[in-house]
């Protein structure tokens, strides 16, 4: 039986990269396109002095980009995190491996995820594993890549549309046990519906060190398991809060919380707007894992450089020095997410507006 149950994990794994890969972004918004950096057509700046540097628990990295979760459990999957792994390397950036209870349940797999470490042996990886996990699990999978700290994604929707997911979601006791007894911080992590302001400060309450908001815009989970399925469409295809609404409710109801920017972000550009709304870091996967596995390592280094080129560029257009002075540069918000800010009455943004 456990022979069985592995294999079908193993095969869920290869068909979450396949989909990954083939589908399309959304069919839901990041809300980006609603917000735009005031230009400053005087900058008085050298793009070359400009400072892209981060920090994200107590972590200084030289570019704000996270490699988030992705894969993990197959033969596959084992050469994706090697290249990714080699990406991380060469850019500086930190890394996340995808959920590790694969490799809890059938040790044969463990070299699937700690092929990162071997490749980076001095990066900054984030171990991975559902909110519902224990302590004893959490730790393992911390020690397995050595993570500097933990991942727990929140995934409801997902595995409500998974023919073979969980029907039960009991989840605030076991992060808060996992929080409290973890040597390394917890960052609760959204994969794709987006965390509002009122699950953010349940789960900073909780424990939780940093929060990913993982908005909807980007890689559908529940558009894969319809796909994989074979399913005739779902009503909840467009659940969930877009990125950049995620965002702006979190970080205005939790302004000191450390937040990570993912969900659909696919340019400096992109970045720039995260960032300027008040995140600390943002995380992609879906344009990576297409790049390295079309072009290699080689594809996944260009396209982290051209990133950099364009929030290089999109600080300078603003009049920004470095990402803390862009954290407080007046915002232009337009449709839909200016509403939303109404709405939400999300006061320091109005203020921004204005500005």
């Amino acid at each position: 039986m456990k022979r069985s149950s592995e294999t079908q994990r193993s095969q869920r794994k290869n068909e979450h990269i396949r989909w990954a890969v083939e589908l399309a972004d959304g069919p839901g918004r990041t809300g980006f396109g609603d917000v735009l950096l005031r230009p400053e057509a005087v900058p008085d700046l050298d793009s070359r002095a400009v400072d892209l540097s981060t920090t994200f628990l107590g972590l200084r990295f030289p570019f704000p980009l996270l490699i988030n979760a992705l894969t993990g459990g197959t033969g596959e999957a084992a050469r994706i995190n090697a290249r990714l792994a080699q990406v991380a390397k060469a850019t500086g950036l930190p890394m996340a491996v995808g959920s590790q209870r694969i490799a809890l349940r059938d040790p044969k797999l463990t070299y699937t995820f700690t092929v990162v470490r071997r490749v980076n042996p001095r990066g900054v990886i984030f171990a991975n594993l559902g909110a519902g996990s224990t302590p004893d699990e959490a730790l393992r999978a911390v020690e397995m890549v050595e993570a500097q700290g933990l991942q727990l994604h929140l995934n409801a929707a997902q595995e409500l549309s998974m023919a073979e997911g969980e029907r039960a979601f009991y989840w605030s006791e076991a992060v808060a046990a996992v929080a409290s007894h973890l040597p390394v911080p917890v960052i609760a992590k959204e994969v794709g519906c987006g965390l509002s302001g009122a699950s953010a400060q349940r789960l900073l309450a909780l424990g939780v060190k940093a929060l990913d908001v993982g908005g909807k815009g980007g890689t559908n989970f529940v558009r894969i398991e319809e796909k994989r399925r074979r399913g005739r469409g779902s009503p909840f295809l467009d659940w969930g809060l877009p990125t950049a609404w995620s965002l702006l409710d979190v970080v205005g109801t939790c302004p000191g919380a450390e937040v990570c920017a993912s969900g659909g972000l696919r340019s400096g550009l992109d970045m720039a707007k995260a960032l300027a709304l008040g995140a600390r870091i943002c995380g992609v996967a879906g344009p990576l894992l297409t790049a390295v596995l079309t072009g290699g390592v080689k594809a996944g280094i260009r396209l982290v450089e051209r990133w950099k080129r364009e929030l290089r560029m999109s600080l300078v257009l603003a009049g920004a020095r470095d990402l803390a002075e862009l954290r407080h540069k007046p915002l232009i918000f337009t449709g839909e997410t200016w509403n939303f800010i109404v709405q939400r009455r999300l006061t320091a943004y109005r203020k921004r507006a204005r500005g």
